[in-house]
């Protein structure tokens, strides 16, 4: 892999520098690691872009009026989560596609001129010692004949014991009892089965317990009122869509997970408001809640805590 290198698209750049990297983006945002943290960023990327969220044109009213300046197409916009190793973002599928160019390009190694130059030098070094080794003399080979002079037998001075006598015929043979038997297992009476517990697999762990769901404090009221007015449920949607948000004091959100595939697949046909958008009025401390919404309309907000 080469030490230095840079790698361009339209929409980001990627420096490579020994055992650093840095990765501009278009809308701003630069990330700077280490190599392996960026092996971590290429598999999150590649995996989401192998099964992204179909881009789906947002909902309008029946007989509403849409503004001169919003009734223009506006860009399908994806929300990549780095799984901790960079702030979540929202890429256009341009920017998307190019973030997975840059960082495949990354992954391929690339040798420079010198390595190949001294690579095929080696190669021919060794193939001109192959011919030379060839064309050398060989010694003569000799070959040495023996002959085995038989040895006259001698008698053994260990002899082999002579075998127990066979019992004659009808005689009765006493086999020594043994003590030492387990005690045989209790009986079972008919129609009962026995349940043995099995022992837990080597690196079996348990599930972990979903957190208890609290009714959200007045505080955060005005999630509830914000989705209420604007969630209008897909036709083809059968499960309630689960989220969890964290929520910023501004009023913004910082982050958005989906908690189920489907919650996923429908989260472009949900008013989500995009990440550091104010959608509602301030409050003392970061929250994170979960907000269900349902085929029927319903929209519930639970309380998991605030952040210190």
């Amino acid at each position: 892999m080469r030490i230095w290198q840079n790698i361009r698209r339209p929409s980001c750049q990627l420096r490579l520098r020994w055992r650093y990297f840095d990765l501009k983006l278009a809308n701003g945002l630069e990330i700077r690691g280490e190599r392996e943290q960026l092996t971590a960023l290429t598999v999150l990327v590649l995996a989401y872009l192998a099964t992204p969220p179909p881009p789906v044109a947002p909902t309008e009213t029946p007989g509403a009026l849409v503004p001169l300046e919003e009734s223009l197409p506006v860009p399908h916009r994806y929300a990549l989560e780095f799984g901790g190793l960079a702030p979540a973002m929202n890429l256009t599928l341009q920017e998307l596609h190019d973030l997975a160019w840059v960082l495949e390009a990354a992954k391929t190694p690339r040798f420079p001129w010198w390595q190949q130059g001294l690579g095929w030098l080696t190669l021919g070094v060794g193939l001109a010692l192959a011919v030379m080794l060839a064309r050398l003399p060989r010694p003569v080979e000799m070959t040495l004949v023996t002959r085995l002079i038989p040895r006259s037998p001698t008698k053994l001075a260990n002899p082999l014991p002579s075998p127990p006598p066979t019992p004659p015929p009808g005689a009765t043979i006493t086999l020594n009892t043994v003590t030492t038997l387990p005690p045989p297992p209790p009986a079972l009476t008919p129609g009962t089965i026995q349940s043995i517990p099995l022992p837990p697999s080597p690196g079996e762990r348990p599930a972990p317990t979903p957190p208890a769901k609290t009714v959200a404090p007045p505080e955060l009221q005005g999630v509830q009122n914000y989705f209420r007015q604007r969630w209008q449920p897909p036709q083809s949607l059968q499960q309630p869509l689960t989220y969890r948000l964290v929520i910023t004091p501004q009023g913004t959100l910082s982050r958005i997970i989906p908690l189920s595939p489907e919650a996923g697949v429908f989260l472009d046909q949900t008013p989500m408001p995009l990440v550091g958008e104010a959608f509602m009025g301030t409050i003392p401390k970061t929250a994170k809640i979960q907000l269900e919404l349902a085929p029927d309309g319903q929209v519930r907000v639970w309380f998991e805590g605030w952040e210190s």
